[in-house]
C-alpha cells in the first residue's frame, strides 16, 4: 500500500517526506495508517531499486543585492546557481522515474494476492486515473465481484449466529453486513459510470464547453 501511495502522489508533483506523509493524510483521511517509521524506510527501498530519484528542489529565485558593482552582482548571482537546492530546510525531495511509473501501473493492476485489503482499494481508486478505462472497468468488476462474495460468506456466517442467540455478535454482523453493502453500493455506481464513459466524461459547469477536458 504505502508504494502505491509514494509512486501515485510523486506521479502529480516531486515532494519531500513530510509533505508526501501530509498529502496521504490528506488523501486518505481516517483510512490513514502511515507512519513516518514506515515512509522513510519505503522511500529508501524505492530510491534503491530505482523507481524514485532525489531531485534538486524548485526554490523561487532571491533578488540579487544591488551593490553598484556589476562583477559582485554577477558572482553573487553566479554562487547562487551553483548551490545545489534540496528543498526547505535541507530536505530530500524525490520524484519519479520511468521504472517508478511502470511499478505503479503495475500495483494499480496486480490481483496476483486475491483480495485486496480496503485500503489499498481505496488508494487504486484514488490513483485509477493512470489507468486505460478498460483497466478501471476490469479493477471495479473484480472489486465488485470480491464484494460480492464477502457479503454471500458473511450471510451464511449468520445463520451459525442466529443460533447461539447472541445479541452482540448479531449486532456486530448486521453491521458488517451493512458496510459491506455500502460499499457494494458505492462500487456499482462506480462500473456504472466507466461504463457509461468515466469521470473524463465530465465538464465543470463554469468551464466552457468547447474548451479540451483534462
Amino acid at each position: 500500500m504505502i508504494e502505491l501511495a509514494i509512486l501515485g502522489l510523486l506521479t502529480d508533483q516531486e515532494l519531500h517526506g513530510y509533505e508526501l506523509k501530509k498529502r496521504l493524510s490528506e488523501l486518505l483521511g481516517v483510512r490513514s495508517g502511515v507512519s513516518f517509521g514506515s515512509l522513510y524506510p519505503a522511500l529508501a527501498r524505492l530510491e534503491k531499486a530505482g523507481a524514485v530519484k532525489a531531485v534538486e528542489a524548485k526554490e523561487a529565485p532571491q533578488a540579487v543585492p544591488l551593490t553598484g558593482s556589476l562583477g559582485a552582482e554577477v558572482a553573487a548571482f553566479r554562487a547562487r546557481v551553483a548551490r545545489p537546492a534540496r528543498g526547505r530546510r535541507g530536505r530530500k525531495v524525490y520524484g519519479i522515474t520511468d521504472l517508478g511509473r511502470e511499478r505503479l501501473q503495475g500495483l494499480l493492476t496486480d490481483d496476483a494476492e486475491g483480495r485486496a485489503d480496503d485500503r489499498t482499494f481505496a488508494l487504486r481508486v484514488a490513483f485509477c486515473r493512470h489507468l486505460a478505462p478498460q483497466q478501471r472497468l476490469a479493477l471495479f468488476e473484480r472489486r465488485r465481484a470480491e464484494l460480492k462474495a464477502r457479503l454471500a460468506e458473511l450471510e451464511r456466517a449468520g445463520n451459525d449466529v442466529e443460533r447461539r442467540n447472541d445479541g452482540y455478535l448479531r449486532s456486530l454482523r448486521a453491521h458488517d453486513a451493512a458496510a459491506l453493502r455500502h460499499d457494494l453500493t458505492w462500487v456499482d455506481e462506480l462500473v456504472e459510470r466507466e461504463r457509461a464513459g468515466g469521470f473524463e466524461t465530465e465538464l465543470d459547469p463554469q468551464s466552457d464547453p468547447s474548451d479540451p477536458i483534462d
